[in-house]
C-alpha cells in the first residue's frame, strides 16, 4: 500500500509526529480525568453544581476546535500547549457527567450500609461509591480519550507537531497528497481503535468486579 509505504520512507518525520500525538493526548486527558472527577463528585452532592458545571462543559464542546486552540495562542503561542488545554476542556462533559452519573447510581442502600459500619464522607466516596461508579466513569474517559485522538490532529493548525501536520501539508498539493493525508489518517485511526479497545477491556473487567459493603 502507497501509504504505508510513505509512512516507512518517512518515519523520521512521522515517528516523531505519533511521539507528539500520543504525549498531546496523554497530558490532555491526565488534566481532564482528574478535573472531570472532582467536577464530577462535587455535581452528584449538590444540583446546582451539577447544573452549572454540565452547561459550562456542553457549551465548550461545541466552540470549533481550530477557534478555541486560535483562541488559547493569545497567552500560550504556538506549538503544544494551546491544544493540550483546550482537548483537556473538550474531554471534561464525558468524563464529568459519566463521574455524577456513577455515583448516583450507587444503590443508596449500600452507601447506609457502609454510613452504619462507621465510614465517614470521605471513606464512603473512596471506599464505597468510586469503586462501584468506575465502570461508568471509565465509560465517559474511553468516549473522551477517542474524540480528543481524533480532534488533537487540528492542534498542528497552531503548531503542534501532531499527526495532523501531514495532512494539513496535503491541503493544495496536486501530487502526493494521498499518501500525506494517509500518513496522518492511518495512524490516528489506529491510536483511536487500540485506545477504544484497550478501555473496553478495562471497562469490562470493572463491571465484572464490585465493591460489597456488608454491615457489621
Amino acid at each position: 500500500m502507497s501509504a504505508l509505504r510513505y509512512i516507512a520512507d518517512n518515519w523520521d518525520t512521522i515517528g516523531p509526529e505519533i511521539a507528539t500525538h500520543l504525549f498531546i493526548v496523554a497530558i490532555a486527558m491526565a488534566a481532564a480525568g482528574a478535573l472531570g472527577l472532582t467536577f464530577g463528585v462535587f455535581a452528584a452532592r449538590n444540583e446546582r453544581v451539577a447544573a452549572i458545571v454540565l452547561a459550562t462543559t456542553s457549551v465548550i464542546l461545541t466552540i470549533p476546535s481550530f477557534a478555541l486552540f486560535g483562541l488559547f495562542t493569545i497567552w500560550l503561542g504556538l506549538g503544544n500547549p494551546p491544544v493540550i488545554l483546550g482537548l483537556a476542556l473538550y474531554a471534561l462533559l464525558p468524563v464529568t457527567r459519566n463521574t455524577r452519573v456513577g455515583i448516583l447510581g450507587v444503590d443508596p442502600a449500600v452507601v447506609e450500609s457502609a454510613r452504619g459500619m462507621g465510614m465517614n464522607q470521605r471513606q464512603i466516596l473512596f471506599d464505597v461509591e468510586l469503586p462501584l461508579a468506575a465502570p461508568v466513569i471509565l465509560a465517559g474517559v474511553r468516549q473522551a480519550t477517542v474524540m480528543v485522538v481524533a480532534i488533537a490532529s487540528i492542534g498542528a493548525a497552531v503548531g503542534a507537531n501532531d499527526l495532523g501536520r501531514p495532512i494539513f501539508e496535503a491541503v493544495g498539493r496536486t501530487t502526493g497528497s494521498y499518501e500525506r493525508i494517509l500518513a496522518g489518517v492511518l495512524p490516528i485511526a489506529f491510536i483511536g481503535v487500540v485506545a477504544d479497545a484497550t478501555l473496553a477491556v478495562f471497562e469490562r473487567r470493572l463491571r465484572h468486579g464490585g465493591v460489597t459493603v456488608q454491615p457489621a
